[in-house]
């Protein structure tokens, strides 16, 4: 590496002062004239290689300046690390983030090309927050701010569960079907309705599956506004209703009579029934299978098993455990009853060894 003071060569030099001269200047060129300082003689286009920096400089055309190419050893190194940072055209994956910016309100836009049709992701400081901008670039469809709130302006086709009617809808899309969360401002079905609410519609979107209304009152499909009260096949809904009411439930059934059912699996049939029987007017419980025990409207009880406990008519009446039991014959002594037992009636001998013996008849009452 070396440097020349002049690349000109004097006139009439000898032999040898020529070719050392014209030596020092063909390895001057060739060694891109290195060294650690410029070289004093300058011209456009000249190389240097600067040996402090390791860079390969060029001196500009107007012969005023260098320009930095790269490393001496490799002066495209720099370009090829640029290059390998680029993103290509084709698909790429980035590991870095892109900025599209502008000094404006609205950034530069990030276009989603398909054939003719090219909306664009943009942000807009103002709002703050991004938007989703429309193919003819005149309209906002969507945006989403900082805050967390969704927009969906514009109107569409009622069915394609984005804006149906001029109210806001949620459309909730699977493989199965679809379920939408609407706004509305015309809920009237049932009594206690009416007004702006919303609510879930079913899969045709042709009926409300569940509404809620800005009075607090709230409706299932089949029931009734407020409360649950479900509307059977057979009757109107006097006939078939439960209501929840401040501290009370009341139902109704028109057939057969309101019941509640205790079971130990949700497959099974009842084990047991509480019922009102409206054609005796009495509560029942009623064991599937057997037995039952009524509760009549005058205080009276009833046991499948036992009968009535009791009835209206002025005399007491004791359940038997037993059959009656006859002592053996007394002639004599005392005989003592066992509580429960009540004397049931005597009997004389009848035969000849116990002409004169009498015999205590008896029965157990039920020990409750």
């Amino acid at each position: 590496m070396t440097q020349v003071a002049s690349y000109q060569v004097p006139a009439h030099p000898s032999g040898l002062d020529m070719r050392t001269q014209l030596n020092a200047i063909v390895l001057a060129l060739v060694g891109d004239n290195s060294g650690p300082t410029a070289p004093t003689v300058t011209y456009p286009g000249m190389m240097w290689g600067d040996t402090t920096a390791m860079r390969l400089k060029r001196r500009t055309n107007a012969n005023d300046a260098w320009v930095d190419l790269g490393p001496i050893d490799n002066f495209l190194a720099d370009v090829t690390t640029t290059a390998n940072n680029k993103v290509s055209k084709t698909g790429d994956t980035m590991t870095g983030p892109l900025t599209l910016s502008n000094t404006g309100t609205i950034s530069y836009q990030l276009y989603l090309k398909a054939g003719s049709y090219s909306p664009h992701i943009r942000s807009n400081s103002s709002n703050p927050g991004f938007e989703w901008v429309n193919s003819a670039n005149n309209a906002v469809p969507m945006n989403l701010t900082d805050s967390g709130s969704l927009g969906i302006a514009g109107a569409l086709t009622a069915g394609t569960g984005v804006i149906i009617n001029g109210y806001g809808s949620l459309q909730l899309a699977g493989a199965a079907g679809r379920a939408y969360l609407r706004a509305d401002a015309s809920m009237t079905n049932g009594y206690g309705g009416g007004g702006l609410g919303s609510g879930m519609i079913n899969n045709a979107n042709n009926a409300w599956n569940f509404q809620m209304s800005d009075n607090g009152n709230w409706s299932l499909r089949g029931f009734a506004w407020s409360d649950i009260a479900r509307v059977g096949n057979n009757g109107d809904a006097n006939g078939y209703r439960s209501w929840i009411l401040s501290g009370a439930i009341k139902q109704s059934e028109y057939n057969y009579g309101p019941y509640h059912d205790f079971n130990r699996a949700g497959s099974e049939d009842f084990k047991w029934r509480i019922h009102y029987n409206f054609n005796n007017n009495y509560l029942e419980f009623l064991c599937n299978g057997a037995g039952n025990v009524q509760f009549a409207n005058d205080g009276n009880i009833y046991s499948s098993s036992q009968g009535w406990f009791s009835d209206k008519a002025p005399k007491v009446n004791c359940q038997w455990n037993s059959g009656i039991t006859e002592t053996g014959p007394i002639y004599g002594g005392n005989y003592d009853a066992y509580q429960p037992q009540v004397l049931a009636g005597v009997r004389g001998g009848t035969g000849q060894s116990t002409a004169n013996f009498i015999f205590i008849r008896f029965l157990y009452l039920r020990d409750f």
